[in-house]
């Protein structure tokens, strides 16, 4: 992304009172996580995380994400992430990156 369309977007969130209008940008390290299961190409995958990021005491988080099964994450995995100052266990995570 642009720097100008990462300002665009950080003002549209401050309009719409987004809870990420205030984030920060991290990074989430990705603990443990569960198996692809069969063959389907999009799975759901369960995951322990850490959050870390300036500012931010490290906190673990349990969440839930639909992935390419092609592009399955590994324990150990640190990821970009940008993580609500106000809500914390909010993130937004580049899970595309996991295809590069």
């Amino acid at each position: 992304m642009e720097d100008w369309e990462e300002e665009a977007a950080e003002t549209l969130e401050r309009l719409t009172h987004s809870p990420m209008a205030d984030a920060l940008v991290g990074t989430i390290r990705i603990v443990s996580l569960s198996e692809p299961k069969g063959r389907s190409r999009y799975q759901a995958c369960e995951m322990d995380l850490i959050l870390e990021g300036p500012g931010l005491e490290s906190e673990p988080l349990t969440t839930e994400v639909i992935l390419d099964r092609r592009y399955w994450p590994t324990a150990g995995m640190v990821l970009r992430a940008r993580i609500s100052r106000r809500r914390p266990r909010m993130i937004d995570v580049n899970w595309d990156a996991l295809a590069r």
